[in-house]
């Protein structure tokens, strides 16, 4: 007989709002930040803008799509740890 999947209620606030706690976490997130950040800066190197600008407008986007992506991969793989109702029980 086939088992049902367990179903976990998510706390949106506690996956949204905890920062990163684990060195997998800290690292996942500071490579994502690079590489969005060198996507977003690289072509504003070719035009007039002033680089403060250009770094500010890349940092927005790189900021936010490696914390959505944080929070994804928390969806994903950590569920338990950000549910609701907490078991320890397995």
């Amino acid at each position: 007989m086939k088992k049902e999947p367990e179903r976990l209620e998510i706390d949106l606030a506690k996956i949204f709002l905890t920062p990163p706690n684990t060195m997998k976490e800290k690292v996942t997130l500071v490579v994502m930040m690079v590489v969005v950040f060198a996507m977003f800066f690289a072509p504003v190197v070719f035009t007039e803008v002033s680089p403060v600008k250009g770094i500010f407008l890349s940092a927005l986007p790189a900021v936010s799509i490696s914390w959505g992506w944080m929070v994804l991969l928390r969806s994903l793989f950590r569920k338990r740890e950000f549910s609701k109702k907490t078991d320890n029980k397995k």
